[in-house]
């Protein structure tokens, strides 16, 4: 929901900051009051078009803000991680407008496109009004009215996965039937490739003992040099005969720790690790012989290494890959080699395939066609009952399912969905946006969103002028419809009738102020302000005790 409003230099709007309930909210005041403002404001925030026209006359900026409030389970927090813009759960929404310059948008601080902001605003806000935007107007958005009533959600979720597999596997068949006329030029350099590493022959692990052989043999002097001095330390005699080696020595200490354990029994321990050392010295004594006893090597040997050595790396550096992966590469091209030799076997696999995923995914269409005709009959006669209370008496509401004309899978089913009205008995039924006024296009939009109240769709409804060309009891009913509605989701009406009006858990007043520099002013009514406000809405400019008698009576009824 929308939890507060911020707006500067829009329009004849200075500085106004609106803070929302989260019910019904109606918006009232005079005309020209500049009541629209504050839709026009949320509208331009969710992404909408705007232009300099909006920005106050004497200034060279706007700016508009907006802070939201959601749910844990709400969609918006998804968005918002998956394009990196949350921020601790919170959604605050900024737009400057700018004269000669295009806007600049904002999603919690982080600058955002307009396409992003009204990506997001799809999740936060519906507005219903009268204009050609109007969402009610747009095949995709009745098609998903018409399955969030259905609650056909994870059967959409579920075709639509279906035919990305079906459009991955299509595509494959299509790629391989194009590049089908070069196959044989490339199963010509792959078999030169492949007998070029099969003289090789590389082995698994191979490489590594390889490599290892390699350097050690060209560091054999260096080997046994250096392990025949570490030996002589351990074991042997210097070259003078008088120099003492490790192994002299620590049992040298062990002999003097022995007598000296006679007066410290603590001292055997001591004498035990020296004796453990000593045998450790003698080990690695005996480990380090065969690199400078055997440091002979053969030729031969060194001849072979080296040449296999050099074979990996000159291939590998041909091959564009690491010496140790030769072997990875060749079976990689021999599976490549099959393919290419071989397309048709693996075209006729992909086009199994294609016909297994088709049968899953006209099963799955045929269950969802089914249950989008049973509601689109109920929710059909639902909504031409509430017509009927908001004044469209006669009126008849349809949703019409036509099958698509592609013979190819689609994202959505088997069939589009098209809803159409008629607004006098006995006249055609005609597709919304052609015979549906503004006013009656909004009234249309309430009485379905009346029905899937329960559902919560979005968080915040937005009606602007929804009671154009009513009134009376008609205007009671719609009152009554919007506080219903104002139970399960956040709804704020642009109203100038004061049946609607009285029936808001809140209600805003917007006036201009009368000095000479004009501007508007918002109010939130307390109590005894909204008594009055009902009162001059219902007799005009002068306030009477008979109207504010009845202002009080409507407002205890609602």
């Amino acid at each position: 929901m929308i939890d507060w409003l911020e707006i500067k230099q829009f329009a004849i709007a200075e500085h106004v900051e609106i803070e929302f309930d989260d019910r019904f909210t109606t918006v009232t005041g005079e005309t020209g009051s500049g009541k629209s403002l504050i839709v026009d404001a949320i509208d331009i925030l969710v992404g909408h078009r705007s232009d300099s026209s909006y920005i106050r006359h004497d200034q060279d900026t706007a700016e508009l803000q907006a802070g939201f409030q959601l749910q844990d389970n709400h969609p918006a927090h998804k968005w918002l991680k998956q394009n990196e813009l949350d921020n601790d759960g919170e959604c605050i929404l900024r737009r400057v407008l700018r004269r000669n310059k295009s806007s600049r948008s904002y999603i919690n601080g982080s600058a955002a496109t307009v396409s992003q902001l009204k990506e997001l605003g799809n999740h936060l806000i519906d507005i219903h009004g009268q204009n050609e935007h109007h969402s009610l107007l747009q095949r995709s958005v009745q098609l998903k009215l018409l399955d969030y009533a259905a609650d056909n959600e994870k059967s959409v979720e579920a075709i639509s996965l279906r035919y990305e597999a079906l459009t991955t596997i299509a595509k494959k068949i299509a790629r391989l039937r194009n590049e089908s006329y070069s196959s044989q030029e490339r199963a010509d350099m792959l078999r030169f490739q492949i007998d070029e590493l099969a003289d090789l022959m590389p082995l698994e692990g191979e490489w590594q003992t390889l490599s290892a052989s390699h350097k050690k043999l060209n560091h054999q002097q260096e080997l046994s040099t250096g392990t025949q001095h570490v030996a002589n330390i351990l074991e042997k005699a210097g070259a003078d005969g008088n120099q003492t080696n490790v192994n002299d020595q620590l049992l040298q200490c062990i002999n003097q720790l022995d007598q000296l354990s006679q007066y410290a029994e603590d001292l055997k321990g001591v004498s035990a690790m020296l004796n453990e050392a000593q045998l450790n010295i003698r080990e690695a004594a005996d480990q380090l012989r065969p690199f400078y006893m055997d440091s002979v090597v053969d030729p031969e040997q060194i001849q072979k290494i080296e040449t296999r050595f050099s074979l990996y790396h000159t291939l590998a550096r041909k091959h564009r890959t690491q010496p140790e992966l030769l072997l990875d590469h060749l079976q990689s091209m021999k599976q490549e080699l099959i393919s290419v030799t071989n397309p048709e076997s693996e075209i006729a696999a992909l086009e199994i395939r294609y016909q297994s995923e088709l049968e899953k995914y006209q099963k799955l269409a045929g269950s969802l066609t089914r249950s989008r005709k049973s509601t689109s009959k109920r929710l059909s006669a639902e909504v031409t009952d509430i017509m009927q209370e908001l004044g469209l008496k006669g009126g008849k509401f349809a949703i019409t399912l036509r099958p698509v004309e592609s013979v190819e899978p689609t994202r959505y089913g088997n069939e589009s969905v098209e809803f159409l009205v008629t607004g006098n008995p006995g006249m055609p039924l005609q597709p919304l946006g052609k015979v549906a006024s503004g006013g009656e296009l909004s009234r249309i939009s309430l009485a379905i969103q009346v029905i899937l109240a329960n559902k919560a769709q979005v968080t915040t409804l937005i009606f602007d002028e929804v009671d154009v060309g009513i009134g009376g009891e008609i205007a009671n009913v719609v009152g009554q419809k919007l506080r219903i509605l104002g139970e399960t989701s956040q709804v704020i009406c642009v109203t100038h009738l004061s049946p609607v009006a009285a029936r808001g858990h809140q209600q805003i007043s917007v006036s201009k102020n009368k000095s000479a520099k004009m501007k508007t002013q918002v109010l939130k009514l307390t109590p005894a302000q909204r008594v009055e406000e009902i009162a001059r809405m219902t007799g005009g400019d002068t306030i009477t005790e008979q109207s504010l008698a009845h202002a009080q009576a409507m407002l205890k009824s609602a």
